[in-house]
């Protein structure tokens, strides 16, 4: 199996060798690609679903993504310039209430725009929950929960404040996403712009 380290690129460079590499294998080949940030994770995965590849991500402790590839049919020809990273756009959006604006209104609204969100272009890059908005992810009965859930399966990280589950005893009901902490948060939030419903 092939590696193609992409780390410390600029976009569109993961994607002109990822392509390139793509090109010298035979059907059936497997490529393994690696990159160190958002912008190139996605372009990536972007382009390889325009070229029917099958392939897998993997999430690295370190903060890298592994793709596995696995080569099928010739590549059509792309335009590179679609694969320049354009990172001063990406948001995360921040949750402290589960609803928003008040009382059972602000409940459905805060649903409708969570999913208003799986018809943007530019999808988030996470949904972070604190306080009690942390019962979106843990209460299936929840309007927003639905949301969540098919966020998460469009790449969409969601995360959930370790202490704010336990503050609620709700640890154990986690039904979508990853239990998180501040420092994380922190460091999400130092690093893309913010949204907030």
């Amino acid at each position: 199996m092939q590696r193609l380290d992409c780390r410390n690129l600029e976009c569109p460079e993961p994607v002109i060798r990822t392509k390139n590499a793509l090109n010298e294998l035979k059907d059936a080949q497997k490529l393994e690609i690696l990159v160190n940030s958002q912008a190139p994770r996605e372009n990536i995965s972007r382009f390889l679903n325009s070229q029917n590849q099958n392939f897998t991500i993997k999430d690295l402790p370190n903060g890298e993504t592994l793709f596995e590839v696995s080569k099928s049919g010739v590549l059509a020809e792309v335009n590179t310039d679609d694969f320049v990273c354009n990172t001063l756009s990406k948001k995360v959006i921040f949750l402290n209430e589960d609803r928003t604006g008040s009382g059972e209104v602000g409940v459905g609204l805060l649903a409708k725009f969570l999913g208003a969100f799986l018809q943007v272009e530019n999808k988030p890059y996470a949904v972070l929950l604190v306080n009690n908005a942390v019962r979106l992810s843990t209460d299936r009965a929840q309007p927003a929960f639905k949301a969540l859930k098919d966020l998460e399966a469009l790449g969409v990280k969601i995360l959930s404040c370790g202490s704010c589950l336990e503050a609620y005893k709700l640890v154990d009901k986690l039904g979508v996403g990853e239990m998180t902490n501040a420092f994380e948060i922190a460091d999400i939030l130092s690093k893309y712009d913010e949204i907030k419903l």
